[in-house]
């Protein structure tokens, strides 16, 4: 069996097997086991990840990213999950090894899906390039585009300034002698 496949199932059987070691102790006398909190999940998130490795394509072969993907996303839905457990422990519970346990084999799944090239040994990241790149997230050849700075607008000559007309005379009307009426 191909090196990469091999790491991919122990750390799956890994994870199974944490899933039944207990999650949580109650007050330090009683112990939850992953099973009785969600933990069966966890062990399909785990199995997926083990089959793909075991029956996916000829086994002296390296997976293709195709497969990959079907390692690596449920790897890190399992560590979500619990993650969600973590934090949302309660007073009175205190964590136990199993939960521990499929963190860091939900974390070691994704990073030897990510970094261990089979025969070649690692390809440690050294960019975010890298990661994006060992991942198979699609990313544009050129980079992104920038827009040229626009070229500085002309000076703007201020217009001369504009004095006040001198103000009108008021009008004058001409008044009209009122003749007197026949009453008058």
């Amino acid at each position: 069996m191909e090196k990469k496949r091999m790491f991919i199932l122990i750390i799956a059987v890994i994870g199974i097997i944490g899933a039944f070691l207990p999650w949580y102790s109650i007050f330090g006398s009683m112990n939850v086991s992953g099973t009785e909190d969600g933990g069966w999940l966890v062990v399909i998130l785990f199995a997926a990840g083990g089959a793909i490795a075991f029956f996916a394509g000829d086994k002296m072969e390296p997976l293709t990213k195709k497969f990959l993907s079907g390692v690596w996303i449920p790897a890190a839905i399992a560590f979500l999950l619990i993650l969600t457990k973590i934090f949302r422990s309660r007073p009175g519970l205190s964590l136990s090894i199993g939960i521990w346990v499929v963190a860091l084999a939900a974390l070691a799944q994704i990073f030897v899906t990510f970094f261990f090239k089979g025969a070649a040994g690692w390809d440690m990241p050294k960019s975010m390039a890298d990661v994006t790149k060992a991942a198979g997230i699609p990313t544009s050849e050129k980079g992104p585009e920038i827009a040229e700075p626009a070229a500085p607008a002309a000076p703007v000559t201020p217009a001369a300034p504009v004095t006040p007309a001198a103000p009108a005379a008021p009008e004058v009307q001409e008044e009209k002698p009122v003749e007197p009426g026949p009453n008058e």
